[in-house]
């Protein structure tokens, strides 16, 4: 692994860690690029703690661009943001665009009404109904051209455990999408410390989950491992070793580097 670009930082509130500290380990660990992409401000989502504050905004910015100029040279250093796909949102996105390098997706939240009035947690679909609405999402995310990389799309799959024909119909839905756009998916390490089940092939995490890459790989897409990192310490250790051994040997159409020109 040569380069992350799912990064987050202590402006978040559940992460640790400046650019800087994090640019510290990746060069450490022989990194030739860095990513730094954390939670998004959103003045319409009340959830403290969870991403930073709008006024952090300028302060993450300075502290990316500081980083850049002092390790100018000896390592690549890309400003971006991890964020989810709203409806109504479109100025917002215009203007996150305008001061970063690239957006990461992560749906994190959805709506059965599609407003901001009934968001349900991403890690804690149950229904079909719910999967189904999180594959529209991200067809909707997709086809906006906003994103550069979509994050952990195989989330759904943390609570609805059961890889059946309706959690099936979502990794074709967003497969299809991702191909016909030409997006990248990202194969989240984060995952493996989210809980999963021992089996005869060993732990198998929640997400990301083998059925959905297998079907990933049938359609062609283009993807990217991310250590989707909180912590400096964890941004190459075993966890994402061990993710990278098993993304590796999956034979997917991996990407490597993030490539901008467009």
């Amino acid at each position: 692994m040569k380069a992350n670009y799912h990064t987050h930082h202590y402006l978040c509130g559940h992460a640790e860690g400046n650019t800087e500290d994090y640019v510290k380990e990746a060069l450490e660990k022989g990194f030739q690029e860095l990513g730094m992409s954390d939670h998004a401000p959103n003045v319409r989502v009340h959830d403290y703690g969870v991403r930073m504050n709008p006024s952090d905004l300028p302060v993450y910015l300075e502290d990316v661009e500081n980083a850049q100029k002092k390790y100018k040279g000896q390592i690549k250093i890309l400003k971006g943001l991890e964020i989810e796909y709203f409806y109504d949102h479109e100025e917002y996105y215009d203007f996150i665009k305008e001061n970063v390098d690239y957006l990461i997706h992560g749906q994190h939240y959805i709506s059965m009404t599609k407003t901001m009035n009934d968001l349900k947690s991403g890690f804690d679909l149950r229904t079909t109904n719910q999967i189904d609405q999180y594959a529209t999402y991200l067809e909707d995310a997709i086809k906006s051209g906003h994103f550069d990389i979509m994050a952990h799309p195989d989330l759904y799959l943390n609570s609805y455990k059961e890889f059946d024909k309706y959690a099936e119909d979502v990794a074709r839905r967003i497969c299809t999408l991702a191909k016909k756009h030409n997006i990248i998916l990202e194969y989240n390490a984060n995952g493996y410390r989210r809980g999963g089940k021992n089996t005869e092939n060993g732990f198998e995490p929640n997400y990301p989950r083998k059925e959905f890459w297998e079907i990933v790989k049938e359609y062609g897409c283009r993807t990217i491992l991310g250590s989707d990192a909180h912590q400096p310490e964890l941004l190459y250790n075993h966890t994402v070793k061990q993710a990278e051994e098993d993304y590796l040997k999956m034979g997917l159409n991996d990407v490597g580097f993030l490539d901008l020109k467009k």
